[in-house]
């Protein structure tokens, strides 16, 4: 008998008939005596339907108010599939967050978990019962309603299987797998059929979307193995785990590849960012303690703190930098980033080389290098272009 964590996401679980289909589909691991505990986030386009609420009411909400509000997205998700469940005969039973013992911090929004204390999914799996978790959500230790911001689902599911010890986490979502390049750019995309959590890690903090970076990060900290697949068909997808099963691939089936060839293995992208430029001071360092927004990437550049962020939040950070007095902010618009993964890349001046070619009609703005990366900074108009040339000549050129 298995213990699997099963995460559905909004697209997954976006209609009457989707969530029907699912349970379905959950009769057979559940006749097979596996343990269940789905976690599930709110219904496709429900929480940024109660974003438009919230901002119609108020141009700034309060966070604490629209943790409350954005938390029944999920709770309408997760009666759903447990009553759906039971129409096929499969006891179940439904907790939120906070009755699943997610214990946050208080930075409402973007809340981070100090700790899980699920022992009453233990005690309805013991039952016999099938648990369904409301995702993205949690308690502070003060008793408030918190979520751990968007995609916070993911990390819930991931979390929870560390806690419980899972043999496995899948995340369901409405793609078979983790591709080479997001498919809606490129024409040939790979499917990975494995990937390491360090590296799965790279592209997920750089705009891959379909694993939040947090929940590759409990993944990598304490071995859970996840695997993303398709909620639709349930066929077997993208396996992230540790390095020594990888390396205990290759021990039996050997390598037939330069061992020492750079190979860019995946190509994420973030588009639509905003740059702030803020200039360093003793005053703008105290108020960093009070930040609780998403950001993409921070750097310190000539003297100037400079935040890139998604446009769909300048509203708020504009709000912030009011709000502490910081008026000398400089703001650049229709920026993207463009991310090679793979082992080495950045320390390859070859390769920098090549890629720096390719890049000359792209008007880029710079190129930051680590051991895992090389990013490109570049005007937005140039992000889809640069994808498909990147993703021809490195990897489907790579054969």
């Amino acid at each position: 008998m298995a213990t699997i964590v099963k995460k559905f996401g909004g697209t997954s679980v976006g209609s009457i008939e989707l969530i029907r289909n699912i349970a379905k589909k959950l009769a057979t691991d559940y006749h097979a005596g596996d343990e269940l505990v789905l976690v599930v986030s709110a219904m496709a386009k429900t929480t940024d339907e109660l974003f438009s609420l919230a901002y119609g009411i108020s141009k700034h909400p309060s966070r604490r108010e629209l943790d409350m509000l954005l938390t029944a997205g999920e709770r309408i998700s997760m009666s759903l599939l447990s009553l759906a469940l039971m129409e096929e005969g499969i006891p179940s039973i439904s907790f939120t967050g906070s009755q699943s013992g997610i214990i946050t911090d208080d930075k409402h929004g973007n809340a981070r978990i100090l700790k899980v204390s699920a022992f009453r999914i233990k005690e309805e799996l013991a039952k016999g019962k099938v648990v369904i978790v409301a995702g993205f959500q949690g308690v502070s230790q003060a008793k408030e309603i918190t979520t751990l911001g968007r995609g916070g689902s993911d990390t819930s599911a991931v979390a929870l299987a560390c806690y419980l010890g899972a043999d496995k986490c899948e995340i369901y979502t409405d793609v078979d797998g983790v591709y080479s390049a997001d498919p809606r750019l490129v024409k040939n995309p790979r499917m990975l059929k494995e990937i390491s959590p360090s590296l799965m890690l790279t592209l997920c903090y750089n705009g891959s979307k379909v694993l939040h970076p947090r929940a590759v990060e409990f993944a990598l900290k304490y071995g859970v193995k996840v695997e993303v697949k398709s909620s639709f068909t349930f066929a077997e997808g993208s396996f992230v785990q540790a390095a020594n099963t990888i390396h205990q691939r290759i021990i039996t089936q050997g390598i037939n590849e330069n061992m020492e060839a750079r190979t860019v293995t995946a190509i994420a992208h973030k588009d639509k960012l905003l740059r702030y430029r803020i200039p360093m001071s003793e005053a703008l360092l105290k108020t960093l303690n009070s930040w609780h927004h998403e950001i993409f990437k921070s750097f310190l550049e000539s003297g100037n703190l400079e935040l890139f962020i998604e446009a769909k939040y300048e509203t708020e950070i504009d709000h912030w930098l009011m709000e502490h007095e910081i008026a000398n902010a400089e703001k650049e618009a229709d920026l993207a980033f463009v991310i090679l993964a793979g082992l080495g890349l950045g320390h390859d001046v070859a390769f920098v080389g090549s890629v720096l070619s390719l890049a000359k009609s792209w008007n880029l703005l710079r190129s930051i290098h680590n051991e895992q990366s090389l990013e490109l900074l570049i005007p937005a108009e140039y992000l889809e272009a640069s994808v498909q040339i990147l993703h021809k000549t490195y990897i489907e050129g790579n054969k």
